[in-house]
């Protein structure tokens, strides 16, 4: 009988282990805090870079385009990421008018995190109708293989981290029980 209860307790006990040593993700996900240039600013000339700083780090892929006002590309290469810091490299012909800054990152819990934000070069009114943030299929590479994570965010209606965890701990305390009601009809 104690060989019975001592293996039911073993079993519970590591049934028990994945529930105790996961914690489920934080529900906010990684949000803007910061950039350089700032919404709505207004500079006398592009700079060299655009620099985004996010609440938590962020995970590749990461995607920044700058358009200008006469629609070319202002982005020069691929975005940088350092922690929660997102950057990319400016230049090109950068005439006057409102520049929109579009972003698509994944934050470290694998949501997608997607803004846009407006400044000016030179003289001109604001114009805050800049184009939406890149989709994955508008971004650069976007035939490239993509992990999970850099679905659009549309698309991500799987389950997430916390409760898949929470599924494999609750069928590990299914099988334990199984297991108890299998050793109690086999003792009988």
């Amino acid at each position: 009988m104690r060989t019975r209860y001592a293996i039911v307790a073993a079993m519970m006990a590591l049934a028990a282990v994945p529930a105790a040593g996961w914690s489920l993700p934080a529900a906010a996900h990684a949000s803007l805090v910061a950039s350089d240039p700032d919404a709505g600013q207004r500079l006398d000339r592009l700079p060299d870079r655009a620099r985004l700083e996010f609440s938590e780090a962020i995970s590749s892929p990461a995607y920044v385009v700058v358009t200008a006002p006469d629609g070319s590309r202002a982005d020069q290469g691929e975005a940088r990421i350092d922690g929660g810091v997102v950057s990319v490299e400016l230049g090109g012909a950068a005439p006057d008018g409102t520049y929109g800054l579009a972003f698509r990152v994944v934050s470290e819990d694998g949501h997608p995190v997607t803004g846009r934000i407006a400044f000016v070069v030179g003289d001109g009114p604001l114009d805050d109708t800049v184009p939406s943030a890149p989709t994955a299929s508008t971004a650069p590479d976007a035939g490239a293989d993509r992990t999970p994570a850099a679905r659009d965010e549309a698309d991500d209606g799987g389950p997430s981290l916390g409760q898949v965890q929470v599924g494999v701990a609750v069928a590990l305390f299914a099988v334990a029980g199984g297991l108890l009601l299998w050793s109690r009809r086999r003792t009988r």
